[in-house]
């Protein structure tokens, strides 16, 4: 408790450090990122829709095919060369642009074979409920026995291409600036300022890329919804964008750094790719605690998808089982795998007082729920819906009524 006291005030200054850094430099350079790799992408589109481009080559084919190219990339810089192993550093950059453009264009394209399809029966159709649909997991009967996915198993097979990318590009960049280590020069001045910026990325993307592991394959099934008219980050920039800016600094600033003559301002951009880093794990770890209540009248399906739902919304899911003698229901809770805590005894109506007591941060509730809340949880913004379209908006006096 005592080394958390110590290091909080630091690390609050820190956030506040990088938070200006992001607003005063990051969200100008974003504004241009996005310009230039826009046309980029127009310009890629065209060419992709003018030519026909092979099946296998796929934007997971293309994140393996740049992955590969660490391996020629650490032999010449073993060997002493520099230009051609600075040049593999941008075309595997380029090829993190690339692959979301693929990625896109074969998203579109099995659109079109959907839409102009006459077939509209499919013998097996399961999505993961993700939006609009009230439940899109339709089971078909065919008078024999076949298999349905789980939405585990389809949200990891529709996350598998953002997840696969993520890793694979610290799997090409972390090796190289391992060695990189190795070839530092300079004053001792400036031999610390080059090892101070390679290590901290090292440990920053090893941490992220430990992080992304874990919420792959820890996932509940269900991605988090969509929500509109509240954000849950107050920073000036988005997630996303700290990402993009981060990515182009690191690739670009590595590639700089391999060049002798350019070695130097390699270091700079390298150095403003740290706080980025710093950031985009802080936001992975951040902890917020999200409350569901378990008084429901039957425990089904609809109840598990608004529990995983809430879940992905934060870092803890804490279920209330209000009442006495309510063993059912809080053994239905525990054998959740999404639930972290049942609190059971909980009151019929969550105040901010009882938010306060066990550290929750936001209540989750589904349409017609509202009285699970009190007004003055709704007034402080803390509580959200869960709508029939899938969306996540703040609980307002208007739409209580509504609902109710």
């Amino acid at each position: 408790m005592a080394q958390k006291e110590v290091f909080s005030p630091l690390l609050d200054f820190v956030d506040v450090l990088v938070e200006l850094y992001l607003g005063s430099f990051i969200r100008p350079f974003v504004a241009i990122h996005e310009k230039f790799y826009g046309a980029i992408n127009q310009v890629l589109r065209q060419i992709l829709d003018d030519h026909v481009i092979p099946v296998w080559c796929t934007a997971n084919f293309i994140t393996y095919a740049r992955t590969i190219l660490v391996v020629p990339t650490l032999l010449l810089l073993a060997w002493g060369h520099t230009l051609v192993p600075s040049l593999l550093v941008v075309l595997v950059d380029l090829g993190d642009f690339l692959d979301g453009v693929v990625a896109r264009f074969w998203n579109d394209k099995a659109k079109e074979k959907e839409s102009s399809s006459t077939d509209d029966k499919v013998e097996k159709r399961a999505s993961s409920p993700t939006n609009s649909d009230k439940d899109s997991f339709e089971v078909v009967v065919t008078g024999s026995p076949h298999c349905l996915d789980s939405w585990v198993t389809i949200h990891r097979q529709r996350s598998y291409g953002g997840f696969v990318d993520a890793v694979c590009d610290k799997a090409f960049v972390i090796p190289c600036w391992i060695l990189l280590l190795n070839t530092v020069p300079g004053s001792t001045y400036i031999k610390l300022l080059q090892y101070f910026t390679l290590f901290s990325l090292i440990l920053a993307e090893t941490a992220s890329g430990c992080i992304r592991f874990r919420a792959y394959f820890t996932s509940g099934g269900l991605p988090a919804p969509k929500v509109e008219g509240f954000d849950f980050s107050s920073s000036a920039v988005t997630a996303d964008h700290v990402g993009k800016a981060k990515q182009t600094f690191e690739m670009m600033g590595t590639a700089l750094f391999i060049i002798p003559l350019t070695r130097y301002l390699g270091v700079l951009v390298l150095f403003l790719a740290v706080p980025l880093a710093y950031e985009s794990v802080r936001r992975k770890v951040i902890s917020r605690v999200v409350y569901v209540s378990g008084d429901v009248t039957s425990f089904d399906h609809k109840t598990i998808r608004l529990w995983i739902q809430a879940k992905a919304m934060g870092s803890k899911l804490y279920v209330g089982v209000p009442g006495e003698s309510m063993t059912d229901k809080i053994l239905n809770a525990c054998s959740v795998s999404c639930v972290d805590q049942v609190i059971a005894e909980a009151p019929a109506k969550a105040d901010l007082m009882f938010l306060e007591k066990y550290g929750i941060d936001f209540c989750v509730i589904s349409p017609g729920q509202s009285k699970f809340v009190t007004d003055e949880v709704i007034h402080s913004n803390r509580c959200l819906q869960l709508g029939e379209d899938g969306i996540a908006r703040p609980l307002n006096t208007k739409s209580q009524s509504k609902s109710d």
